[in-house]
């Protein structure tokens, strides 16, 4: 048996869950309100630390305040952490099972408190009861579609930290001849005790690790994406190109560009101002988005001008699914935008657009050849751009 003095590891779980509750709402004030959950981890460490004080007062205060509430506020806390888990991970909320799992131990514990007061039985019932939350903590970030160094270090801690109470549990239901809260020196008895607040700390700095990872990436998307739109900037497009030209010609694979230019932009803005504009940006975005798939990148070039580079595609899909954008477009769009359409042009990697700027160049002169055929259609570019000729028609609208 290790003998620890418990009241220490009492009292310094009630100092580590204090620092954490504070840093956690610190927090709360300097990042972003779209990250969330992060005052109510503060306030499940909070909870934890009141429970800790309460433990502290045995044979000070009546047991209502130095056992009963005290072995409710550490399992409450721990649904706060749950509530904070399923916040920040956007996940329904599922508290209530587990409110109503706090409920019936709530009833136990008062049984077995004030009417016959055993304490095997409340322990048996707080362990199994904090065995159930700690895993359904770790079950939340197990379902996180990303999955990251930091969810996966809080996920094994929880865990690890059920298996502790689960643990404590059964040992308690296993053993023989009395049980009192004198005689409970066992090896598990101290590893529960000691093991809390280096889980709590432990859960909190794995917490306060995906909170800042998320925030890293957030601020790393909002450096590659153009605010208005959503699509990458020219510059993070422009390198997305220059690497997957790279991979088309290691694999040998097919890879074509779109370039895609808003037919009337000026006339728009001069008509209607430039907030409309802006919708008319946003909308477009927003209808040609979805007709692309997973592999596509779309990057914003410049004004209303938009590309799509389309990894292992070649011209013939390149202009399929340029041709369902155009159509797309020249449908009414959303309440407050005026009609509008779009031309656009495509190139494919081969021997007369063999690299960024060539296949830039390709899709761009295509395009133009698009307007000056009367815009609103599709045009493909061929060999003979490079002669100065006109590009191949691919589809046109009359």
């Amino acid at each position: 048996m290790l003998g620890i003095d418990t009241n220490s590891f009492i009292i310094i779980s009630a100092a580590f869950g204090l620092l954490c509750g504070c840093l956690f709402f610190s927090l709360r004030v300097g990042f972003p309100k779209t990250i969330a959950g992060l005052s109510e981890w503060g306030w499940g460490c909070l909870l934890m630390v009141i429970a800790a004080v309460g433990f502290t007062t045995s044979g000070k205060l009546p047991v209502l305040f130095s056992s009963y509430l005290p072995n409710l506020l550490i399992p409450a806390g721990v649904i706060a952490m749950h509530r904070s888990l399923g916040l920040f991970g956007k996940r329904p909320s599922r508290e209530r099972p587990l409110i109503a799992l706090l409920g019936v131990a709530a009833l136990a514990l008062a049984w077995t408190t004030f009417v016959i007061d055993d304490y095997r039985m409340r322990v048996i019932v707080v362990s199994a009861l904090l065995t159930v939350l700690f895993a359904a903590c770790g079950n939340v970030i197990a379902r996180y579609q990303v999955k990251r160094l930091s969810n996966r270090f809080t996920c094994a801690i929880y865990f690890c930290t059920a298996a502790v109470m689960g643990a404590r549990c059964l040992f308690t239901l296993l053993h023989q001849g009395s049980f009192t809260l004198e005689n409970d020196t066992s090896t598990i008895h101290d590893l529960y005790i000691s093991s809390f607040p280096f889980s709590l700390v432990a859960l909190s700095l794995g917490f306060l690790l995906m909170a800042n990872r998320e925030l890293q990436g957030r601020l790393e998307a909002q450096a590659l994406h153009d605010a208005m739109s959503g699509a990458y900037r020219r510059d993070a497009f422009l390198g997305l190109v220059e690497r997957d030209i790279a991979a088309a010609r290691r694999h040998g694979s097919p890879l074509s560009l779109l370039m895609m230019d808003l037919d009337n932009f000026k006339a728009i803005n001069d008509t209607h101002g430039h907030l409309v504009g802006d919708k008319v940006i946003v909308d477009f975005a927003a209808r040609a988005m979805p007709l692309l798939r997973a592999q596509d990148v779309i990057g914003r070039y410049g004004g209303e001008e938009f590309a799509v580079l389309l990894p292992h595609t070649g011209i013939d899909a390149a202009l399929a699914i340029a041709e369902r954008i155009r159509k797309r477009i020249a449908e009414p769009g959303a309440a407050g935008v005026p009609a509008y359409t779009v031309s656009i042009g495509a190139a494919c990697l081969d021997t007369h657009h063999p690299d960024v700027l060539a296949l830039l160049d390709g899709a761009d002169k295509a395009l133009y050849a698009a307007k000056r055929a009367g815009k609103n259609r599709v045009l493909a570019a061929s060999a003979p751009t490079l002669t100065g000729q006109a590009p191949e028609a691919s589809s046109a609208v009359s």
